[in-house]
């Protein structure tokens, strides 16, 4: 014989159910938002006063009788929603509300508990639209901890009536129906600091985006020991408006999805690209919509939303899922990594983007129990065979189409990180590698084209390389979509490329003529050294004067004669590719000798451009020498060194030489003293030189003054060095020793002498690395 029993249910509960359930503050408030929103509320305020350590929560919803309060508020773990019974009790009255009826927050019965995390007493007073008499339920937490063996049940709470809305609430209460909840005896304090942060959780949790026109939850904060500055700051609607700044500086994706269908709208600041169409093949989203708008975050995107937020965009969050209008927690909180983006993106960070290049909003609407959220409030969805398909449509329809366009049309323009507009799309290149997406998309049968921005195709006023690549795209979507005028307009871009074989024929003779121009260089050379041999024996110029002169000769003549060289290379080039193209017959031959002419052409106009400037250096030199004949030490200026280097540097010998980028720093100093101004040029020159032969890409020279009061030079580059094991360094100034093969070993000797005769000296600098070839250049004059 058996005799039946019954569970027994420890107070205990109280915890397991309230603290411990709901351990985060933040989320307890929220779920106390959620159960006013279920209740069909069109506003709720949440309060804190600080002044009596209180915390309200007021909404203007349906309310709750006597009876409501006592079979279901007080039903632990009962949900009228969850067995649809608050559904039936829902009046037309309600028809102006946010969300379609049927549609809840949460369906488990114990988020009231919330209640608990924030404070030990609770004083709820409601009332129903159809009955005047307020009922006020006074339930303390703390009784329910005092004993663990104790019966939950039999732990009483008190239910009495009163005739309105507490008397002394801070704000005024709702003039018909509505709930209020009055938490006291609070377990934390709730300072300046923890409620902004409370303001921009909740801001991400009900609107991230500023979706909503009237935002329904606003907060006020009483607290006598804030000024009224940081009061009016905590206080007022929660959300954000970030929606328009986004949507104006970047790339955005607008998926919408349905039962039937899915519909892709992609922007580039506000630039409408393409609109397609295909069906939906997600069973699991059967009897679901689901709205995607998800951005792309570039460099201006992030800098633009950190001035507007407060925040970097990586602390706001990522991708977040609402459901039935409802922040899915914790899906898109800056760890959070549910849709798998930086798994994918470790794959290959220049392919994919991950949660840190994102931002956006996913709103599924879906009957209840359609899709399930864990009972701990911040484990996401329940994982099954919808949620599967829903985090799949995510990531195919929005994110990975998004990263198409973006990875491969805007990054390949690497200034379009910093674009607030569109218009890198004024670039030809832009628009061809868009036009290789979108005729992508024609070729899928089945994605239907309803729109694509008709500047995509306008490439024939452009570039050449831009429409050779694209030529064959714009085929694909004329066909795809029967655009006969774009078919025609390929046709004339086909004869446009015609025209341009004509043109790099004629490229082909302004080569021709280049190798002219270069034979007179050679001859103008010949012609400086023998000056400079003649000057030196018939003028009364010491060896180390004209050693100097001759040294800068070669120098240049070096320069001259690698440039003819690449220029002859060039040339051959060039003629080759002009055989090839008369006897092209297959297209793509005919287009890469094109492009061969052209770029070899460039190159030896460059060669060109670069002995012509240099044959320049090469007579200004020689007047120097002229001028030795009238003592050319006598031949000096009286004013501001760190002025005429400063210009020279920065100005005259800017891209002339070997070493890509040299800069002169004045910081600010000044010298005054009479110099030989080609005496400046020879150091600057040898300085540049050594650099050079040592590989350096970039050099370096800045004024500074030293503990004597004396103004120096600090001179820096990034070359090889010098290896110390095999070179000697205290013998660098001497003459005749050189530390590159090949070298004269007259450069840094010159330096040296030239800077002895002015008053001012070198010096490796004494706190340089081993190995580095960083000098200290001390000037003549008085410093300023």
């Amino acid at each position: 014989m058996t005799i039946p029993q019954h569970f027994r249910v420890s107070s205990h509960l109280k915890d397991i159910i309230g603290q411990d359930l709901v351990t985060n503050e933040f989320v307890a408030v929220f779920e106390l938002v959620k159960n006013s929103f279920d209740a069909r509320a069109s506003r709720v305020d949440i309060i804190f006063d600080n002044t009596h350590n209180e915390i309200w929560i007021v909404d203007d919803g349906k309310g709750m009788n006597e009876v409501g309060i006592k079979d279901r508020w007080l039903f632990v773990a009962y949900s009228a929603k969850a067995d649809g019974s608050e559904t039936e009790r829902v009046s037309g009255d309600y028809r102006d509300r946010i969300r379609p009826s049927g549609q809840f927050a949460g369906s488990k019965g114990i988020g009231r508990f919330s209640c608990d995390t924030l404070g030990g007493l609770l004083t709820m007073s409601t009332r129903t639209s159809r009955q005047e008499t307020t009922q006020v339920l006074t339930v303390e937490w703390r009784k329910f901890e005092l004993d663990n063996k104790q019966l939950f049940q039999r732990i009483g709470v008190d239910l009495g009536q009163a005739h309105g809305f507490p008397d002394d609430a801070p704000i005024i209460m709702p003039p018909d129906s509505g709930t209020v909840l009055r938490i006291g005896d609070l377990r934390s304090d709730w300072n300046f600091e923890k409620i902004s942060r409370l303001r921009q959780y909740l801001g991400k949790l009900i609107d991230p985006f500023g979706t909503t026109d009237d935002t329904p939850v606003h907060l006020t904060v009483v607290d006598n020991r804030l000024n009224e500055e940081a009061v009016r700051s905590l206080s007022g609607p929660i959300g954000n408006d970030i929606r328009n700044l986004l949507a104006e500086k970047t790339t955005r994706i607008l998926v919408n999805i349905d039962s039937s269908r899915i519909e892709t709208h992609l922007f580039d600041r506000e630039r409408l690209i393409y609109i397609i169409k295909e069906k939906n093949t997600y069973r699991g989203l059967d009897n679901a919509t689901v709205t995607m708008e998800i951005f792309y975050l570039n460099r201006a995107a992030k800098h633009n939303f950190k001035l507007q937020m407060g925040v970097r965009s990586v602390e706001f969050g990522s991708i977040f899922l609402f459901l039935n209008g409802f922040r899915i927690f914790p899906i898109g909180e800056e760890n959070d990594d549910t849709l798998g983006l930086n798994r994918r993106k470790q794959q290959g960070s220049s392919r994919y983007l991950g949660t840190r290049d994102v931002l956006g909003r996913v709103d599924v609407t879906a009957s209840m129990g359609m899709f399930r959220e864990a009972s701990s409030r911040d484990a996401g969805l329940i994982d099954d065979a919808r949620v599967r398909d829903l985090y799949e449509a995510i990531r195919r329809k929005a994110v990975m189409r998004l990263e198409r366009f973006v990875v491969g049309v805007m990054w390949p323009d690497k200034a379009d990180q910093w674009r607030e507009d569109a218009s890198g799309f004024e670039q030809a290149s832009t628009r061809s590698r868009a036009a290789q997406l979108v005729a992508q998309l024609a070729e899928n049968t089945s994605v239907e084209i309803e729109y694509y921005d008709p500047d995509i195709v306008d490439l024939f006023d452009e570039e050449a390389g831009a429409l050779d690549t694209a030529l064959e795209s714009l085929v694909s979507i004329a066909e795809s979509q029967g655009d006969l005028s774009l078919l025609s307009r390929v046709e004339a871009a086909r004869a446009r490329q015609a025209a341009l074989e004509q043109s790099e024929r004629e490229a082909v003779e302004t080569a021709r003529q280049a190798m002219a121009a270069t034979a007179r260089a050679n001859e103008r050379i010949a012609l400086l050294e023998r000056q400079a041999t003649y000057l030196a024996s018939t003028q009364d110029m010491t060896v180390e004067q004209m050693g100097l002169l001759l040294h800068q000769v070669l120098i240049y003549a070096g320069h001259i004669g690698a440039a003819l060289d690449r220029g002859l290379r060039n040339i051959r080039e060039i003629s080759e590719a002009a055989q090839e193209i008369e006897g092209c017959e297959d297209d793509e031959d005919l287009v890469a000798a094109s492009a061969a002419v052209r770029h070899h052409a460039k190159l030896a106009m460059n060669d060109l451009d670069y002995i012509h400037l240099e044959n320049d250096r090469l007579m200004a030199v020689a007047r120097f020498a002229s001028n030795a004949r009238f003592n050319l030490e006598t031949d000096l200026l009286n004013g501001d060194i760190l002025k005429f280097l400063d210009e020279y540097v920065n100005q005259v010998r800017v891209d002339r030489d070997g070493v890509e980028s040299v800069s002169f720093d004045a910081n600010g100093l000044s010298q005054w003293a009479k110099f030989p101004p080609v005496d400046l040029v020879v150091i600057v020159d040898n300085l540049m030189d050594n650099a050079r032969k040592h590989g350096a890409r970039q050099m370096k020279l800045k004024a500074r003054r030293n503990r004597r009061g004396r103004v120096e030079i600090e001179v820096s580059d990034d070359g090889r060095g010098m290896d110390e094991d095999r070179i000697d360094p205290t013998k660098l100034f001497d003459k005749g020793y050189t530390s590159s093969e090949g070298g004269t070993g007259l450069g840094l000797f010159h330096v040296r002498q030239v800077l002895h005769k002015m008053g001012g000296e070198i010096a490796l600098a004494p706190n340089r690395d081993r190995g580095r070839v960083d000098f200290i250049i001390t000037l003549p004059g008085e410093g300023k």
